[in-house]
């Protein structure tokens, strides 16, 4: 038996498309959804891939953030683990593709459980996201989202393969390291995730750079989106984008993916 995948499904952002991807239209909107797969695996158990946004969202992002990037639907962790017949007791490992407040937000739900002292990170991240919110330059960070008690960082500074069928890889676009996957599954072929380094199909088609300022320059997802298109070539895979809502709703609504 391989793994199973289910994309959970953890609320939504509305706000102008220039917000997201470089867009001409400044009054276009978009729904910008929240979410973490589970990965249900043979030998390394249950992994959760991201965690979502934090329900207490307005008394604990910035009001930059509410007001650029507002939630209009949240679900929080703990309601889609449940949803699973799962809890947060359940999870083995935690991989977070960066910690951005909308993947990291759910942290705090773990705290206690085996879970919190295995998350998995990329060290240019972590280093990233520290020095950010400790200089006063947070911009998506909130250090108190991630700095959570007794947690324990595992980080990698290199691609890294945890089995047969998952390898994780880094990233430098968005943030200095953003961690996709590369998922062998045995009805559906192989799945690579992206998260916010692409964060739609439409991004990835038309070659459409990120919105807002979240980068400096647009070289990196430049350089990035070479290294993806390479890598879907050489695996024939299916990409699963960060924040594309349309294909997060076809997803889960097929159930697990095997």
């Amino acid at each position: 038996m391989g793994m199973k995948i289910s994309v959970l499904y953890l609320g939504k952002m509305e706000f102008p498309k220039f917000r997201l991807v470089d867009c001409p239209d400044q009054e276009e909107m978009v729904a910008s959804p929240a979410v973490a797969l589970l990965i249900q695996h043979p030998t390394l158990g249950n992994i959760l891939y991201d965690t979502g946004n934090c329900e207490d969202f307005s008394q604990v992002y910035t009001p930059e953030m509410l007001h650029d990037y507002p939630i209009t639907e949240m679900v929080n962790i703990k309601q889609a683990l449940a949803a699973k017949g799962l809890t947060t007791e359940d999870i083995d490992l935690i991989i977070l593709s960066h910690l951005h407040f909308d993947h990291a937000g759910g942290l705090k739900h773990f705290v206690g459980t085996k879970a919190i002292q295995k998350v998995m990170v990329s060290e240019a991240d972590l280093k990233n996201a520290y020095w950010s919110v400790m200089t006063g330059n947070g911009g998506a960070y909130i250090r108190s989202l991630f700095d959570v008690e007794g947690i324990r960082f595992q980080t990698i500074n290199q691609d890294t393969q945890l089995a047969d069928d998952l390898t994780l890889f880094l990233q430098e676009a968005h943030t200095p390291g953003v961690i996709g996957m590369i998922l062998k599954t045995e009805h559906h072929g192989t799945i690579l995730t992206t998260s916010d380094a692409l964060y739609t199909a439409e991004s990835y088609e038309k070659a459409t750079p990120p919105g807002g300022t979240i980068n400096k320059t647009t070289d990196e997802f430049f350089d990035n989106l070479k290294k993806i298109q390479q890598m879907q070539k050489e695996y024939n895979a299916t990409l699963l984008f960060g924040h594309d809502y349309d294909q997060i709703m076809d997803w889960v609504s097929k159930g697990e993916i095997d």
